[in-house]
């Protein structure tokens, strides 16, 4: 048995992928090992109320707001009770390179203990859409990276995300540990799908295209909004886009705009996700058109209910997918991807055959995942 120090420099409230990422890890190696998740505290009362949401037993380390993106810094050093779990601790592992990040690292020299630190995000792109200063981008850059370099392994989940870190400068070696999905198809689908027709209209539509997700300039649906004007009406179809975000209300211009507000449904935030799962048992093809992300998880979880993914060609989350076997990858032109989404939606054979493969390949679960991660953090410690 080991004891697992694990970490991310953002919680619930905020939504994001390395929290989905945090909570699995958390899940299957506390079946065998003593494992501590250390997140940052948003306040007692929304810490107990996360807590009961989520079922995450997590430790809320001392934190201070910040006025950017309602981001909380931790202060670890003043955490009595994480020194003391960082003295017991085999292993370290952070999903960030912030103050837990930097801690962790820390720590594990202190102790002599193996350190690591999973890259997930484009965060130079992230400094500049939040500070608009290349001065304040930089500047953070200099810390996350002094942060990744003092971490003794360092991990990513696509090549897409490792080519992003050697552009950032890191000339370590890199552990790619891929993302997978704790969804699965329920005995209560057809139940699910009832009601999500019910509830949105839907029981009618012929094609229904899905995104679900952050609704913000850097998940690129323009290029899914300016794709379908082009249809034109050649194919029919219904886009539901599940998600909020600060991009909510300029895309819901666009929409109107480009003619399509009677085929563009926004549904907003959905956070229960066992009504989450209706959308990807309702849809045709869930479309995700980011180059931004380094290996989104919701690919992965549409393959858990045989949901194929049309892509932007060559982004590091199409590395999980083949182009017309697995999945879709198609440049990022709007004539490209309305000629293959006429395709995809006129030819429904094609389509069936591409589901199951998405289901066979595409597909991968968190106990996977974390199996794997394990083989490496016993690899380290030998």
């Amino acid at each position: 048995m080991k004891n697992i120090l694990l970490a991310v420099d953002a919680w619930y409230p905020q939504m994001g992928g390395p929290n989905v990422v945090l909570a699995n890890y958390y899940k299957y190696l506390s079946e065998n090992n003593e494992v501590t998740a250390a997140v940052p505290s948003y306040g007692r009362e929304t810490d107990e109320r996360v807590d009961r949401e989520t079922g995450v037993p997590v430790m809320h380390v001392r934190s201070v707001y910040i006025p950017i993106g309602g981001f909380r810094n931790c202060v670890p050093g003043l955490d009595g009770a994480l020194r003391q779990r960082a003295k017991q601790a085999d292993i370290f592992h952070a999903h960030s390179p912030f103050a837990l990040g930097n801690y962790f690292a820390n720590a594990a020299k202190k102790y002599d203990k193996p350190s690591v630190l999973t890259f997930h995000t484009k965060f130079k792109d992230e400094f500049m859409r939040y500070t608009h200063s290349k001065v304040c981008t930089a500047i953070m850059m200099h810390r996350i990276m002094s942060v990744i370099n003092k971490t003794d392994y360092v991990w990513t989940v696509s090549n897409g995300a490792a080519q992003t870190l050697r552009e950032y400068g890191y000339k370590g070696d890199i552990t790619i540990i891929r993302n997978g999905t704790d969804m699965t198809v329920p005995e209560n689908a057809r139940e699910l799908v009832d009601r999500v027709n019910e509830k949105y209209g839907l029981a009618d539509e012929e094609n229904v295209l899905l995104f679900v997700g952050r609704v913000v300039q850097t998940k690129n649906l323009k290029l899914v909004f300016s794709a379908l004007k082009k249809l034109n009406g050649s194919v029919p179809f219904k886009m539901v886009v599940v998600g909020d975000g600060e991009g909510m209300k300029e895309y819901r211009q666009m929409v109107l705009e480009y003619g399509l507000g009677d085929r563009v449904l926004f549904v907003g935030e959905v956070t229960d996700r066992q009504f989450l799962k209706a959308f990807y048992l309702r849809a045709d093809l869930f479309v995700f058109p980011s180059v931004f992300d380094t290996a989104s998880l919701c690919p992965i979880e549409a393959a858990a209910f045989g949901l194929p993914t049309l892509l932007v060609k060559d982004s590091p989350t199409s590395e999980i997918i083949r182009d017309g076997f697995s999945g879709y990858a198609v440049p990022a032109d709007a004539d490209e991807w309305a000629e293959r989404l006429k395709y995809i939606l006129s030819d429904k054979s094609a389509l069936a055959a591409v589901r199951e493969n998405c289901r066979r390949y595409v597909y991968r679960s968190w106990k996977d995942v974390v199996a794997e991660a394990e083989a490496e953090y016993d690899k380290l410690l030998r």
